[in-house]
């Protein structure tokens, strides 16, 4: 960092040169901790992420471009020692949070720096680390909702209920509630409702179906259900075929000695760690309003093919949620109750 960062704009040039020894003598401690921080990876995502996020600030709150930067300088060097950002990195995400994400949250960034850049980063990092999930639709959301984010709590809030929407599904009743404490215009922004739309009654029908969602594409998938695993060697969850039970959350899964707590709705699902004593107390052979003919398993007036062998077959459910297993196959299939 002695030398000029060259390409920055001229907002964080000055900014560098006015504070070149507290930023060497940061450049430097980091690199004693952490001896393979690439200088020059890190002179690049000055160049992108930093140089966009002080650019922005400077935009709506001159007088706090200073702190912001400094701010964003030791987020940075954190980011780039643990490989999470810069052209070395695992995924381009943090990149492009920094870059295109958190200028929109300008005026939040000048007021809680540090929460609001760390919140986005962290936040980003764990989505994309959920199999299945939809981290560009989390990206659009949670720029569709920046000019509506008045402090940090609030922008956890958006990043809870856009979480949720790209496939988190265990974050679905925290988002609901969160949901419920903001402005209805905005929940409705949220929820990915018309914005002529009756927040209560999106609610409502939000906690009367976990299958239900105000995307119709999200509503028709439910009716021919979702899967789920898939084979270890390639690239999936299970190294057997799995064993479901059902709990009211959702179901207890068993593969070999894997033992996984599935939650689902009409966004996605998600596998989380339990246990074999969860798994051996979870329902054996709940009654079940549904029946297999041949192929195929009969919902009410919905039948749905399953392209499998009849040999086998299981059913497990719950009250919102039917989760079929084949030994013939590593995926278990979701369908809807209603």
């Amino acid at each position: 960092m002695s030398a000029p960062i060259q390409h920055v704009s001229a907002t964080l040039a000055e900014v560098l040169a006015a504070g070149r020894p507290y930023f060497n003598a940061r450049v430097a401690e980091a690199k004693h901790h952490h001896p393979n921080l690439d200088t020059d990876a890190f002179a690049a995502f000055l160049r992108t992420g930093v140089d966009s996020v002080v650019g922005s600030v400077a935009a709506v709150a001159p007088e706090m471009t200073t702190s912001v930067a400094m701010a964003a300088f030791d987020i940075a060097l954190q980011l780039l020692s643990q490989g999470l950002a810069g052209p070395h990195a695992r995924s381009d995400l943090v990149d492009r949070v920094w870059a295109d994400l958190a200028p929109r949250y300008a005026r939040l960034v000048a007021a809680e720096a540090t929460e609001v850049l760390g919140a986005l980063s962290n936040a980003v990092i764990h989505i994309a680390n959920v199999p299945n999930a939809r981290v560009d639709d989390w990206l659009a959301g949670m720029a569709l909702l920046a000019e509506h984010a008045d402090s940090s709590a609030t922008l956890r809030l958006f990043g809870q209920v856009m979480a949720w929407r790209a496939g988190l599904a265990h974050f679905r009743d925290g988002a609901l509630r969160g949901a419920d404490s903001l402005p209805e215009p905005v929940a409705l922004i949220a929820l990915g409702a018309d914005s002529a739309s009756n927040w209560a009654e999106i609610r409502e029908a939000y906690r009367a179906n976990r299958w239900w969602s105000t995307q119709a594409e999200r509503r028709a998938a439910a009716c021919t259900g979702i899967e789920v695993g898939q084979f270890t060697g390639f690239g999936g969850t299970f190294s057997q075929p799995p064993e479901v039970r059902a709990d009211g959350q959702g179901f207890f899964v068993r593969s070999a000695d894997r033992f996984s707590l599935l939650i689902a709705d009409a966004y996605g699902a998600v596998l989380l760690p339990a246990t074999a004593q969860e798994f051996a107390k979870a329902a054996v052979a709940p009654n079940l309003p549904v029946s297999l003919v041949g192929v195929s398993i009969v919902i009410g007036d919905r039948r749905i093919e399953l392209g499998l062998p009849v040999d086998g077959l299981a059913v497990a459910a719950n009250e919102h949620t039917i989760a079929v297993t084949s030994p013939y196959t590593h995926s278990i299939r979701l369908l809807s109750r209603s």
